[in-house]
């Protein structure tokens, strides 16, 4: 029997494409986070600071995009609409988000290596707003030329947790673990 055809299942593809569209509000959102503190991004400290900011932000939206399908899916079993769910599912559609964030970082590698005639850091940042915040730390004059052949490897790390927050959300979505009323207070 087909996992997904079920009829109050969602499929493989809306899943991805709602995790896609969680995954972008998170870079932009990071994005202008990062460019709004602007002023203050003057010493190394603000930038660790935002960077993490940034980093809690963009999880948080891959955490509750997740969290929010394990909670659906948990409905439906509990009401016996549907069988158990694959509990591998956020992590394949984590891994697929995870390589989609890598795309950019390898064409600035790609860029690094040939040594294109056209600079693309600054929309670079743009695109991984996650990363922009460190990016400034590690390319602080904004040039391809400057920039080590390490540092995309170093942005494709940062984008490397994707699957394990996901699969995270849909675990505890799921289990109901992070409930209001399965949470003992002492």
């Amino acid at each position: 029997m087909n996992y997904f055809n079920k009829p109050d299942r969602q499929s493989f593809l809306k899943l991805l494409l709602s995790g896609g569209l969680y995954m972008l509000f998170g870079n932009i959102l990071c994005a202008i986070m990062t460019l709004s503190t602007a002023p203050f991004i003057g010493n190394d400290f603000m930038k660790v600071l935002i960077f993490i900011l940034a980093i809690a932000i963009f999880y948080s939206l891959m955490f509750t995009v997740a969290y929010k399908d394990g909670n659906r899916e948990k409905r439906y079993v509990t009401l016996h609409k549907c069988e158990e769910p694959d509990m591998k599912k956020w992590v394949k559609i984590g891994a697929v988000l995870m390589l989609i964030m890598f795309l950019p970082s390898l064409i600035l590698f790609i860029a690094k290596v040939t040594n294109w005639y056209f600079d693309i850091t600054l929309i670079h940042r743009i695109v991984d707003g996650m990363i922009y915040a460190l990016s400034l730390m590690l390319v602080p004059d904004s040039n391809i030329d400057s920039m080590q052949i390490f540092v995309p490897f170093i942005y494709m790390l940062c984008y490397s947790l994707i699957p394990v927050i996901t699969h995270l959300g849909f675990y505890y979505g799921y289990t109901g673990k992070l409930e209001k009323e399965n949470i003992m207070y002492e």
